[in-house]
This record gives structure tokens, sequence and C-alpha cells, in this order.
């Protein structure tokens, strides 16, 4: 087993395969993207599937330049193989818009979906790099004016890309 780790080791420390390259090459781009909002449950649910491997993304949803949130949207399902990702985020609702918490919660309720704006990105393989994106909603433009969020010409179709799930 030490042998292994000791083969297996380039001079840097970094564990590699064979190849030399610790990642699929493959740049991963959206296949597709599913999101609900239940009322009933008080929470959004967002699916981004992408061909290749992704180093996660960002979900954003947003009124306005000073009223927007995002969220880390994280790997559940790879393929072995690197050909395939599937990312999942689900936030619960806030009652008070104060308690929302990145990552975990949200201050959007399902009925204030028709005034907002959406926004996924995916990562490289490595996390670094942002490589391919979707926008969708009221103001698609809104991200271009949002410094932490990435400005994204991809926009989807809207309202065809309106999946409510509410009750």
């Amino acid at each position: 087993m030490i042998f292994w780790l000791l083969v297996a080791c380039s001079g840097d420390g970094e564990l590699k395969p064979a190849d030399g390259n610790p990642f699929h090459e493959g740049i991963p781009t959206i296949k597709d993207i599913e999101w609900t909002c239940d009322a009933e449950a008080n929470e959004w649910t967002f699916q981004v599937r992408t061909h290749n491997w992704t180093g996660g993304g960002w979900v954003w949803m947003g009124k306005s330049e000073s009223n927007a949130e995002g969220h880390r949207i994280k790997s559940v399902e790879a393929a072995a193989d690197g050909t395939s990702d599937r990312l999942k985020l689900t936030l619960n609702i806030e009652e008070d818009w104060r308690d929302a918490s990145r990552g975990s919660s949200t201050r959007w309720l399902c009925s204030d979906i028709p005034q907002l704006s959406f926004l996924s990105t995916v990562y490289d393989a490595r996390g670094q790099t942002v490589e391919d994106c979707r926008t969708w909603g009221l103001l698609p433009e809104l991200w271009s004016r949002i410094d932490s969020a990435h400005d994204c010409e991809t926009a989807l179709d809207w309202p065809e890309a309106m999946d409510t799930g509410a009750r």
C-alpha cells in the first residue's frame, strides 16, 4: 500500500493517475436545469445536470442589484468516467427574510417567482473557473450588474422555463 502511494504521488505531493491528469478533461456544460418551489413544503429545489464533471456552481435569485442572494450548489451524483454530473440545492423558505442563510435558506417565497431573476453557473472540475451558465426570469441581464455574480448571456425561455411547483 505504501508503495502505491509513493508511485501515485508526483514530486509536488499531489495524487495523480498514470496519465498525469487528476480530472476528466472535458469542460462542463449545462445539459438541463430543473427547479421547483413548493409552497406547502416551504422549500425551493434546484437541480443542474451537466455533461462532464464540475467543481460545483452557484444559484442566484433576486429582484434587483441590492436585493439578490447567491447559494453554492454541490455535486450529488457524478459519473465515474467523468462524463456527467448532477448538482442539487434545497433551500428552506424563511418566514422572516432576516433569518435567510446562504446555502440553506432563502427569503424568497413561491409567490415571488414572477418578480424574480435567476442565474445558475457551473465551475470547471477544479472549481476555479465558471465554464457555463444559464439565466432566466424577469431580468436576465440583472447579473451583469452584480459584482459577485457571473455575467451570463445564455438565457432560458421565460415563462416557458417556469416550473414553479407551487400548489
